[in-house]
Parts: structure tokens; sequence; C-alpha cells
């Protein structure tokens, strides 16, 4: 059988086990049926390491949830990335991959408010205050009054910051592409779709509810949980 023809086969099939789950597919929408399909990404074939010790089962059953498991291994990834960007940022003049993504923000924009870039790139004022100084101090960046708002201050790269983006942005890209590592091109795409809706998720809230309470976020955002 041709591919493409195996591939509308496949499919068709999916589309028979989502009306097994789900019903009917009256209500099915694009979105829905790339969720289910993203939910049935079959188990990695190769060994995994083990996130716990001897107690972990025990764990388990006092009702450790998955969720645990999710956050630990996302943290374990970003602390992967900085690991490698720090072999490649050794002799640059960029500290960190945080100074990379203030730069590299800046490039697709002429200027910004301070605030703007500080919130763009999910930190608070504090830390994100602390690397544009940094970033202002090594001349990668400049600093100008806001015409609009007398009260607020813009930030553009500088013809230096944007030698140092480009001097790295080679070997940077050799990061990105081994931190996604031993995923086949499928899973590289469920991956992006599933972080992309979190990052969504949770960029609205650092947004519009950041001051609020642990207990008043998850009773906001998911009531259900409670």
């Amino acid at each position: 059988m041709d591919n493409k023809y195996q591939i509308v086969k496949q499919l068709v099939d999916k589309l028979a086990e989502y009306e097994a789950v789900h019903g009917s597919c009256a209500d099915l929408t694009l979105s829905s049926f790339t969720d289910f399909l993203a939910n049935r990404v079959p188990e990695p074939a190769q060994p995994m390491r083990r996130m716990g010790g001897p107690n972990e089962k025990q764990m388990q059953r006092d009702g450790e949830k998955k969720e645990t498991s999710i956050a630990i291994l996302v943290t374990f990834i970003y602390r992967y990335a900085k690991v490698y960007a720090r072999k490649v940022l050794s002799d640059s003049p960029l500290s960190t991959l945080d100074d990379f993504s203030y730069l590299i923000t800046l490039l697709t924009h002429d200027s910004l408010s301070k605030s703007e870039l500080i919130q763009h790139q999910v930190h608070e004022k504090t830390t994100g205050m602390e690397i544009l100084k940094r970033l202002l101090r090594q001349g990668l960046i400049c600093q100008f009054d806001d015409t609009e708002d007398r009260r607020s201050q813009r930030v553009a790269i500088t013809s230096q910051g944007r030698m140092a983006v480009f001097s790295v942005l080679q070997q940077l890209d050799g990061v990105t592409t081994l931190m996604t590592g031993n995923l086949s091109s499928q899973e590289k795409e469920v991956l992006y779709a599933i972080l992309s809706k979190l990052d969504h998720f949770h960029y609205d809230i650092f947004t519009h509810d950041k001051a609020l309470s642990m207990d008043e976020i998850l009773n906001r955002r998911m009531p259900s949980v409670n």
C-alpha cells in the first residue's frame, strides 16, 4: 500500500478509537483530536533511569502523583541545558542563557521597555534588573527614556550585543539540537505542542495572578483539584 494511503488508514483507525472512547465524533475538533493522539504516544522502549530510591514504591502507595515526577523532570532538563550552555558561553561576553535570551528577544524588536522585556522572560523584577544592569555594563544593550512614559526606560540591543549573539548562535544551535536528544520527529512535535500549551497556561498566571497565594491560584485555575 502507498505510504500516503497507509497514513490515511491510520488516521481513520484513530478516529474510530476516538469514537470508541468518547462515544461520538460529533464534537470532534482538530485540537481535541491532536490531544487524543498525543495521549497515545507509545511509551519509550529504552530503559529509563530511576528517579527515586528504595522507598519509592511506598511513596507511590502513599499518594505521590505523576505530576511530581513531571515537575522534577522539567527542572532537570533545564539544568542540563545550563550545563551545555556554559560550555558554549565560556569564551563569550554572555554569562548565562538568560543573557542570551534577553538579547535574542531584543534582536526581534526595535526596543522594549525594561518591564516588558523582564515580563517576556518570565523573571521577577529584581532578577531581571540585575541581568539588564550586567548587559548595560558590558555595552551589549543601551537604555533611553520612553518618550510616551517618562517614568519608564526602554532598552535596545547594541551592535556589540548583536556581535555577541551571532558569535555563539551556531554553537547554541548545537545545544538546542542536543537538548531534544533521541526524540523522533513525531515526539518533538508532540513535546512542542505540550510545552507550548503549558507555557500558555503558566504565562497567563504569571501575567495576571502572580500576586495571589498558591491556594488562591489553585482555586481560581484548577478548582476541580481542590
